[in-house]
């Protein structure tokens, strides 16, 4: 059984944008509403895919962490913040088991 998950939020910006993303600001918002440090990658190699990673979030917080998650980006501005027709994904996975052996 999981004992916590990690939640990983990707996008695209382009890359003059990059200065005027909220980061500093959506990750003091979520870790006052969730006591969760996000923390931030990328570019990947194509110069414009970042990602949050926001863990652990306990299994019987996950409505709550979504919840918060949701309500900082809005409070931020985030969603304003990437270009047109881009959106944040998503991804929750449980923390694995180690495997045997």
């Amino acid at each position: 059984m999981s004992t916590g998950w990690g939640y990983f939020v990707y996008y695209r910006i382009d890359p003059g944008q990059r200065a005027a993303m909220p980061w500093a600001a959506l990750f003091a918002e979520v870790e006052r509403r969730t006591g969760i440090a996000g923390r931030l990658y990328g570019p990947a190699d194509d110069g414009r895919t970042w990602m949050e990673v926001y863990e652990p979030v306990p299994a019987g917080h996950r409505q709550g962490f979504e919840e918060a998650l949701a309500e900082a980006v809005s409070a931020v501005g985030m969603a304003g913040a990437l270009p047109g027709g881009e959106r944040r994904h998503v991804e929750a996975f449980p923390q694995a088991a180690p495997p045997p052996g």
